[in-house]
């Protein structure tokens, strides 16, 4: 199990406000943010449309922290070079996209382009879906809703996936982070962590908080606990 000092807070720029993406960016930077993370929805593979790759750029060339683009789309392959040119740091597929054939290619190519590898499993797969690719993978995401809109409520029956899914990372021979996303807050972050997830993607509870460095100040004293 890995160590719980080993936490990571990333806001989901989703729940952000558009109108004033710079300050959003720069408020949650100052907050203590470790990294961004951006869903890319085509309306295809999701349900849902959100924002494209001159985003992204924008949001790298405002902040020093990482971005870590999550591709809810069905080609993503064909866009792999233009986030390497945009600053992102790592990048996350669906395991179901494409074959598996077409999805271990895809993860290749993000390696090649000097980025971090990272599949992710809609709530309906299992967590053996990721073994073929523990070789390649430098991050495991797990659903704890379906993908495709902010604000869902937390699935709790995805925290044996997520143990499991930290036995797999762990029986790898380099590390891999095991990262949730899907109404992750105050009330869930600590079961997450209990199961062995070490990155927090999350959008409502930190772009609606209040006091934004308070809320991760909190998000991480209970993902300590």
């Amino acid at each position: 199990m890995l160590m719980k000092n080993n936490i990571t807070i990333a806001p989901s720029l989703l729940a952000c406000d558009f109108l004033h993406l710079e300050d959003e960016v720069k408020s949650a930077v100052a907050a203590g943010a470790d990294i961004f993370h951006a869903d890319v929805m085509d309306g295809v593979y999701v349900p849902n449309i959100s924002f494209g790759f001159d985003i992204i750029k924008s949001i790298a060339s405002v902040s020093d922290i990482p971005v870590d683009a999550h591709l809810m789309i069905k080609k993503p392959y064909d866009y792999i070079d233009v986030l390497a040119k945009a600053g992102v740091w790592s990048v996350t597929v669906h395991s179901d996209f494409d074959t598996p054939e077409v999805v271990r290619a895809t993860l290749e190519k993000i390696k090649a382009a000097g980025m971090k590898a990272g599949l992710s499993l809609r709530p309906r797969f299992s967590a053996d879906t990721l073994i073929p690719y523990a070789d390649i993978c430098d991050l495991f995401l797990i659903m704890t809703v379906e993908p495709g809109f902010g604000g869902q409520k937390f699935m709790a029956d995805m925290l044996p996936k997520i143990a499991e899914t930290r036995k797999i990372a762990d029986s790898a021979d380099h590390p891999i982070t095991v990262q949730v996303d899907g109404g992750i807050g105050e009330a869930t972050i600590k079961s997450c962590a209990d199961a062995g997830a070490d990155n927090f993607v999350i959008g409502t509870a930190f772009f609606k908080a209040p006091d934004r460095a308070e809320a991760v100040k909190t998000f991480r004293e209970r993902a300590a606990e």
